[in-house]
This record gives structure tokens, C-alpha cells and sequence, in this order.
């Protein structure tokens, strides 16, 4: 199984730059000159580990793309180097022999965490691609789970049939989110938790530019500007997109000292990261009284 995606490079390709949010350039199948798999492999190795935008390439010796080893490394920097807040915050070892369902983009490095600590995971998207290479990284790390085909706003599942839905930045490029939270609605046993998983409004870009819209004048330099998301929430816009449920937590994380303003980085990170952080973390229950 360690050997190269079984998949044409460019269906892939296509996918993921549709999916993640990159340029439709980065996909292969538009490009003026030659074919660089590499290349885009290690864009979404980038993307996928949370590696920041400047981050510089690197040189040690590359794991085949789409191999095991591939798939760990990217574990590896996402949890352990640019986001360890993840595994404690989303859960991972708390829903062992719970059915899990997967919404979202992405590689299902998380997903695969929760497989990996028992739970019975369900993927769901609307790309084949996508979901060709999320069973690679079940497969390769000997991992089971269901993968099905679907739009999120028409789930093939039955109502009341999951314990936990996982969703991760689902409402890029989606007109009505609304409707893909009643679908997980509907399918979450009552008593059901949802996490969510979406980019805040109020990050350190958002502060960067109010407070310090003169600090790159009088020192003559450019912040670099990073791609932002069409949709981004606030705490109170995701407690009212998912006003079904009860018992709402709301968390705010994701950021590196490297992005916070001088003047401030003398603060604690974590304090920093819960007040400016790029992603808020919506956790809630279905109602037990739902039918």
C-alpha cells in the first residue's frame, strides 16, 4: 500500500484545489507549462499541516506523496508542531465505539484519529476524489470506516443514526449552510454532540488591520496578505446557525507568535489564541427531547 496514489494526479489535483480553497492554478490540469506533482503534493502537504504561507520548503528527504509516510508527516506537523490544540480540543480519544460522521474538507487526518481510538467513523463529501484519498489514509494506517459519496445536504444516513458529527470548514462555498446543519441535525441520535469547526470573523488579520492601519506606513512595509475564507463566523453567528441545539461552547484557537503585532507578543500565547485565533470551535448537543 506504501506505493504512489493508485489515482491520476490531475483528478486529484482538480479536487483538492476546488475543495482546500487553493488557486485554480496550483491544480495540475491548468497549468501553461509541464506537470509538477510534486509541486502541488507538497501544497497540499502545506495546507493540510497548517504549515504557515512562509514557510520555507523542506529539504530533508521527502516521503513519496500519498504514501504512509506522507500521510504521518502531515499528522505529525498538525498536531504535534502547528496545532497541538487539536487532539485535546476536538476529542479525539473521548468517542471510542461511537459512531462518528466526517463532514468537510480536507485529507481526514483527524478523522483518522478518531478511528484510531476506536470510533466508527462515516465520511461523507461530494467529491470522489476526495474521498479517494481519505480511504488511501485509513487504508495505509489499517484503519476502517465508511465512506460515502454524498452532497452534506442530502445525507444518505438514517435519521437519529449518529453520536457525534464532526465538521470541518464544510461552509467554504456553500450558498446555504443552514441546510447542512439540519441534515446533521436530523441524522444525530437525540443527546447527539456536533463540532464544528469553522474560520473566525474576528482573527489577527481582523485586529491587525483596525488597531495597526498605520504601523506598515511609518516602518514601510507590507504585511503579507493571507487568503481569507468567503464565509467567517462569529461566536454568536454560530451559536445562531446552530440555535437547534442546546448547550452551546464556543472556542476560539490557531495562532502562531510570528503572526501577532509587536506590541503584543509579549502576552501569554494561549490568551492571545483565544482572543485574536483564525478558527472558533463550536461544540453542542441535540436536545434529548428531540424526536
Amino acid at each position: 500500500m506504501d506505493d504512489s496514489y493508485p489515482g491520476s494526479w490531475t483528478s486529484a489535483s482538480v479536487a483538492v484545489a476546488e475543495l482546500f480553497g487553493l488557486p485554480e492554478e496550483d491544480a495540475l490540469a491548468p497549468y501553461k507549462g509541464p506537470h509538477h506533482p510534486r509541486e502541488f503534493a507538497d501544497k497540499l502537504f502545506a495546507y493540510e499541516a497548517l504549515q504557515p504561507p512562509a514557510a520555507p520548503p523542506r529539504l530533508d528527504l521527502q516521503p513519496e506523496p500519498y504514501s504512509l509516510q506522507w500521510f504521518l508527516d502531515i499528522q505529525s506537523q498538525r498536531h504535534k508542531k502547528y496545532a497541538r490544540w487539536i487532539p485535546k480540543l476536538m476529542e479525539f480519544a473521548k468517542h471510542a465505539g461511537e459512531r462518528l460522521l466526517g463532514l468537510g474538507h480536507g485529507l481526514g487526518t483527524d478523522w483518522a484519529q478518531y478511528a484510531a481510538h476506536g470510533a466508527q467513523v462515516v465520511v461523507c463529501s461530494s467529491s470522489l476524489a476526495q474521498l479517494d484519498l481519505i480511504r488511501r489514509n485509513f487504508a495505509l494506517r489499517g484503519l476502517s470506516g465508511g465512506f460515502l459519496h454524498a452532497v452534506p445536504t442530502r445525507l444518505p444516513l438514517e435519521s437519529a443514526s449518529v453520536d457525534v458529527a464532526c465538521i470541518s470548514s464544510l461552509y467554504h462555498g456553500i450558498d446555504h449552510p443552514e441546510g447542512v446543519v439540519d441534515e446533521v441535525y436530523r441524522v444525530l441520535k437525540p443527546g447527539g454532540k456536533v463540532l464544528a469547526v469553522t474560520p473566525a470573523r474576528y482573527d489577527v488579520d481582523f485586529w491587525y488591520r483596525a488597531c495597526f492601519f498605520w504601523y506598515r506606513w511609518l516602518l514601510r512595509r507590507k504585511r503579507q496578505p493571507k487568503p481569507q475564507p468567503e464565509e467567517r463566523y462569529t461566536g454568536w453567528a454560530l451559536r445562531r446557525l446552530f440555535h437547534r441545539f442546546a448547550d452551546h461552547r464556543v472556542h476560539k484557537r490557531q495562532l502562531r507568535r510570528s503572526e501577532v503585532p509587536h506590541p503584543w507578543r509579549w502576552l501569554p500565547m494561549p490568551l492571545l489564541a483565544r482572543l485574536i485565533g483564525r478558527v472558533l470551535v463550536l461544540k453542542a448537543f441535540k436536545p434529548i427531547s428531540a424526536r
